[in-house]
């Protein structure tokens, strides 16, 4: 077979290979839809022909209903001359008209047919077709000969009895079946439909050539840009194997040679590799363990600088807010105690003439001097209030940087409970009950404002409707204790191990980053601290933080929530 192969396709190159393989397949292709198309449209005409013929039969048959019953001729050969002269199908060769006793009684050939050899012949083959006819009514309508198609067709007269006046009145007799008077046979000759066959093939034909054609264009165009690649490819391999000049069967036989020989080189090393395997995996085992460590390491780092910065941008924008807020508020309260000196000067000066003189308008003048005051009052407390915010804002925005100071834990305790004040109004009570003789202690106040918004904020989330929040401060010996308790719901059991993972939330999509806790633990860790969790279901939970009032240099708690 391969030598067989090499005769019929000597040394061709893979391009001319496929080009010619996709052309047989295209050609049969070609080939089977025309034929398909040319037997449809064959078998559309040859249906078309028959419809036709039957149709002129069924006419003849009704016009033949009269004359055949009365027996008259010159109204029989009426009848069949002027279907002729119709020219209802221009392939119509004879008329054929038989009593009910197979008796010819009238047999017309068209004039194109009127020759002593055909009259004869047409006579046999349509008397074949009526024998056919007799024999089965159903199968025999049609004949079928080599280049004719005879259609026979019985005539019927429906009446009650033989009477020649029933066919036109009613006798008042019982209705009978249909009289057969006799027989119409009509040959049409099949010129006409072989002549259009044969434009259909002629027609199949030319479009199955041009597709051909079109097809082989595209296929060479095609095959020729899609080997162009490997050309390159093949020319790069020779080139630089230095094989320039070494000849192949075709590019699939140079590229076969070439991968086997990269196989064998392969083979050997991948046989050099695995002797050094061994002796590599305690290695790449080791490496890979402290990589892992480095991941994580480089994540936590990430995670931290990244909230740092954060927290860094909204300690700016938020600072400046505060000072712009501050500023107009100094000058609010700034201006209210001259105001109010003078309003107390004319409020004097009207109760020393209300006391000479008083009258209606010193009364309203009075009453409106004590709205007005009242309402100095309520702008005076807004203005505290407003300063007060501000110096929270202030306390909580401080850069969250890596230098220890000493902090109040109890001023970040009211700051952070100062902000988030307006995320538990009228539903939650917020309860401080904080040490009034706790030391200060060394740390980082931003870093430790954001701690304590964290728990606070999550105790608050915890508890969408109604609640309570306890936050606590004591100090016992070195160290100082943080609590923060909610009445929620609590934390499951198969939750709480994981509660400090980065990224790690239960709460729904887009309500929380799962990052909270993790920062937090881990800012509590760099204090040398640690967090202790207790919650059970239904009946809330405790987050409590330990933190040493001074830090050791160079110790950093390593022991994980509890």
């Amino acid at each position: 077979m391969t030598l067989i192969r090499q005769q019929l396709f000597p040394r061709l190159g893979l391009n001319v290979k496929i080009m010619l393989t996709l052309s047989l397949i295209l050609l049969g292709f070609a080939l089977v839809s025309g034929g398909t198309f040319a037997l449809i449209q064959g078998r559309d005409i040859k249906r078309h022909l028959m419809d036709q013929g039957k149709l002129m039969a069924t006419m003849l048959s009704g016009s033949l209903q009269s004359g055949l019953f009365f027996e008259n001729s010159s109204g029989i050969d009426q009848a069949v001359t002027s279907l002729l002269g119709r020219n209802l199908h221009k392939d119509l060769q004879a008329v054929s008209v038989y009593d009910a006793k197979q008796t010819m009684i009238l047999h017309k050939l068209t004039k194109t047919q009127e020759t002593p050899g055909t009259t004869k012949r047409l006579a046999g083959l349509m008397a074949n077709a009526l024998a056919a006819f007799q024999q089965n009514p159903e199968r025999g309508t049609v004949w079928e000969g080599d280049d004719l198609l005879i259609f026979t067709t019985s005539v019927t007269v429906a009446t009650a009895d033989a009477r020649p006046e029933s066919l036109y009145f009613d006798t008042g007799s019982e209705t009978k079946p249909p009289t057969l008077v006799g027989y119409a046979q009509l040959a049409v000759g099949r010129s006409q439909y072989f002549g259009e066959i044969r434009a259909i093939v002629l027609q199949t034909g030319v479009l199955t050539l041009v597709f051909l054609l079109v097809a082989l264009i595209a296929t060479y165009r095609l095959t020729r840009e899609t080997m162009l690649p490997l050309k390159r490819l093949i020319d790069a391999i020779r080139s630089r194997g230095g094989q320039e000049n070494q000849t192949a069967p075709d590019e699939v036989g140079f590229l076969g040679d070439t991968f086997s020989r990269l196989v064998r080189d392969l083979e050997e090393a991948f046989n050099t590799i695995q002797g050094l395997k061994d002796g590599l995996e305690d290695t790449v085992a080791e490496r890979t363990q402290e990589l892992r460590k480095a991941l994580a390491e480089l994540q936590e780092t990430h995670l931290q600088l990244t909230q740092t910065a954060k927290m860094a941008a909204i300690g700016r924008l938020v600072a400046g807010v505060a000072h712009e807020i501050n500023n107009t508020t100094n000058f609010i309260s700034g201006s209210l105690p001259p105001l109010q000196r003078r309003l107390d000067e004319l409020e004097e000066i009207l109760r020393e003439r209300g006391e000479k003189d008083a009258s209606a308008e010193d009364q309203r003048c009075e009453a409106l001097f004590k709205k007005i005051s009242l309402l100095l009052a309520n702008i005076s407390e807004g203005a505290r209030r407003t300063s007060k915010i501000v110096g929270d804002l202030r306390n909580y925005s401080r850069p969250a940087d890596e230098n220890m100071g000493l902090v109040d834990i109890n001023q970040c305790i009211q700051s952070t409970c100062s902000l988030a004040s307006g995320e538990c109004k009228h539903r939650i009570e917020l309860t401080q009950d904080l040490a009034t003789n706790l030391p200060l202690m060394e740390g980082s106040q931003g870093r430790l404002n954001q701690v304590f918004m964290n728990l606070l904020l999550n105790a608050i989330q915890a508890q969408p409707e109604q609640g309570s929040i306890l936050v606590r401060s004591w100090v016992t010996a070195d160290k100082v204790h943080i609590l923060f308790r909610d009445s929620g719901p609590g934390i499951p059991p198969e939750v709480m191990d994981r509660i400090f993972e980065p990224f790690f939330t239960t709460k729904e999509r887009g309500q929380g980053s799962g990052q909270g806790l993790s920062i937090s633990y881990s800012i509590i860790r760099k204090h040398q601290g640690e967090i202790q969790v207790r919650s059970e279901v239904g009946q809330g939970a405790e987050f409590e933080i330990i933190l040493p009032l001074k830090q050791l240099p160079g110790a950093e708690e390593r022991s994980g929530p509890q």
